[in-house]
């Protein structure tokens, strides 16, 4: 028995596998530092005033959102597999978090939800058990899940939450919160609030609505503009334009006192040592746990959707680092323990992001220590930054998060041209129908909508079998393909010949029997099955199975009750291009090999099977 004892070398290389920091960090040179900076800098001034946006959109306190740059970012540059990405908080994940709060507060007390320490506590339950779903699944090795969640599913919900979120944070651009809570539609849909919004433009607060407005158009103009420079300027992706709004606004109210004049702000966010994170554990109770968990669940589910899509994108350069391999389920471990502990500082869920993920890239980060910098960043602003925040007007943060709402709408035409034009009408449907059902009912049944149907069209593609009849290629002797693709091809009276090209399990074996029956009255499957039989009964049934690599005890079961009708009926079976091997073996067991008459009727080829039925000479 060979030695398999592992060398301290050995030991060293199989937990650095499952740490990549231990891989990357031995090898970091001081050339790489200078770009790391610049990035964690970069990214930084872009991406931490979103935070505030986001902590907005989770009811929770801004400092919230900024602590999720804190931890996150670092724990994934010591587990993460991706060297380029950057984890922080999301619309998405935040929007849901919210949503939890608006119905436990409103299920508690029926009070109207703010900004208080409680509801950090449920973003932290939220944030904590989303980490928990994620850590088990990668620990259970179920990475594979990304490819159920495909693109036209993702579109649609995207699109459908950007579109909740510009209509939910118009309520506040217009200073008509109040007026939504008097008419009873806090918690109402999209489209009611739409609705609600254009018959009370009138009662807009001015002051408030006119620094939305230019917030929101100052952001929008700026990315025109460096869209439509950055093929020949790549520097004007760099412009901090959010930051720059902020400054602005901060210091007018500051200077005029525009509070007094009935602009909202953020007020004292607490001083810098009341501000510093605490680790505390956030699930107290199982009662906690139930009313978040469906919610978090979806937020898991679409936080590594995209953090999967982002890591993939994603291609640091030859010469920077040698980068660990990507890989699904070590992802889901380093994602599910960032937000197991962010959840213990009551932060925001978070995960991948591409925009900020390629800005990164773009700027000189090649290596996890951007992400590191990056959270000493965010901490240093705890510190110094906080105090200056109490002048924000929290028309400019919605502002800021209406921005984000309108760039995940942006895609959805151009996946819509693209599916008009290869005629993709499945795809388009899914799309719609899990938009609608976002848009105009809730994000929790968007989601139920899309994975229904998605896992409709799974089982349908997965218990379909492929099995086809074959003819003779015209003008050949010894080539055969599916017969209803060569008409004209050469098909054989009493004799059918079906080839089977997939393994067969319990999943598909079933249509087996289905699809193989309609073979023998019609000769094909595009014959509906309510017609008249047009086949005589055959003779000698052929099956070529040189692609039936696996098969489960199910399909062996299946498989033998056909073998056994057709030779009571007195119908001769014979298998072609067999193999040797673990499907023989099972042939074997079964009793199949007998019941077909013994080992000669296993021949090698389709022609010599035509022969021992007397088909070919």
């Amino acid at each position: 028995m060979p030695d398999i004892t592992l060398s301290s070398r050995d030991r060293f290389r199989y937990w650095a596998y499952y740490i990549p920091f231990l891989t990357w960090f031995p090898q970091y040179q001081l050339s790489w530092f200078r770009g790391d900076a610049l990035a964690a800098i970069t990214v930084a001034s872009l991406y931490i005033p979103m935070c505030f946006s986001f902590a907005i959109l989770g009811k929770v306190e801004p400092v919230n959102g900024l602590y999720a740059f804190i931890v996150h970012p670092f724990i994934y540059s010591l587990l993460g597999s991706s060297p380029q990405m950057i984890v922080g908080p999301e619309a998405t994940g935040s929007l849901m978090v919210g949503a939890i709060i608006h119905q436990v507060q409103t299920t508690a007390s029926g009070d109207q939800p703010g900004f208080v320490g409680e509801n950090a506590h449920i973003s932290g339950v939220a944030t904590a058990i989303a980490g928990a779903m994620l850590l088990s699944a990668g620990l259970a090795r179920i990475g594979f899940v990304d490819s159920v969640l495909n693109r036209p599913f993702m579109q649609g919900f995207i699109a459908g939450v950007g579109f909740v979120l510009v209509v939910e944070q118009a309520i506040p651009e217009l200073a008509l919160s109040q007026l939504v809570e008097e008419a009873g539609i806090a918690h109402s849909s999209s489209i009611v609030k739409l609705w609600f919004l254009l018959t009370h433009l009138n009662k807009a607060h001015f002051l408030t609505a006119l620094i939305s407005i230019c917030s929101l158009g100052f952001i929008l103009a700026t990315r025109f503009v460096q869209k439509s420079l950055r093929a020949e300027y790549p520097s004007v992706s760099l412009f901090p334009d959010r930051l720059l709004v902020i400054i602005v606004t901060t210091t007018l109210t500051a200077k005029l006192a525009l509070q007094d004049r009935g602009l909202d702000i953020l007020g004292s966010l607490g001083s810098s040592t009341s501000s510093i994170p605490t680790l505390r554990w956030p699930l107290q109770s199982m009662d906690e746990i139930e009313m978040v968990f469906s919610t978090s669940f979806l937020i898991a589910l679409l936080g590594f959707f995209e953090s999967s899509v982002t890591a993939k994108s994603l291609r640091p350069p030859k010469d920077a680092l040698q980068a660990t391999s990507l890989s699904a389920n070590r992802e889901l471990i380093a994602l599910g323990a960032a937000n197991m502990v962010g959840g213990g500082f009551c932060t925001l869920p978070a995960f991948g992001g591409f925009g900020r993920s390629k800005l990164n890239a773009q700027t000189g980060g090649t290596t996890p220590m951007s992400s590191m910098l990056l959270s000493l960043i965010s901490l240093l602003c705890v510190f110094f930054v906080l105090p200056y925040l109490y002048y924000v007007p929290r028309a400019v943060l919605s502002a800021m998060a209406s921005a984000v709402g309108i760039s995940m709408m942006e895609e959805c035409p151009h996946e819509i041209r693209f599916f008009l034009k290869v005629r993709g009408w499945g795809e388009l449907f899914l799309m719609a129908a899990v938009f609608l059902a976002t848009a105009l009912y809730s994000m929790s049944l968007g989601i139920t909508v899309g994975i229904l149907i998605t896992l409709y069209n799974l089982v349908k593609h997965s218990t379909r079998s492929r099995i086809r009849v074959l003819g003779r290629v015209p003008g050949t002797k010894h080539a055969f393909e599916d017969a209803d693709l060569a008409p004209d091809g050469d098909r054989f009276d009493h004799t059918l010949i079906v080839r089977i090209p997939e393994p067969l399990t319990f999943a598909n074996v079933g249509d087996l029997r289905t699809r193989l029956g309609r073979f023998g009255r019609y000769g094909t499957h595009a014959v509906h099955p309510s017609l008249p039989r047009i086949r005589i009964e055959d003779r000698c049934l052929i099956f070529d199975v040189q692609g039936l690599t696996e098969i489960d005890a199910c399909g062996i079961q299946i498989m033998t009750e056909i073998v056994q009708e057709h030779t009571a009926n007195g119908t001769q079976v014979m298998f072609c291009r067999l193999r040797p091997g673990d499907v023989m073996e099972n042939f074997r067991i079964s009793g199949i090999i007998d019941i077909c008459g013994g080992p000669k009727y296993f021949v090698d080829s389709v022609d010599d099977a035509l022969r021992i039925a007397g088909m070919e000479k």
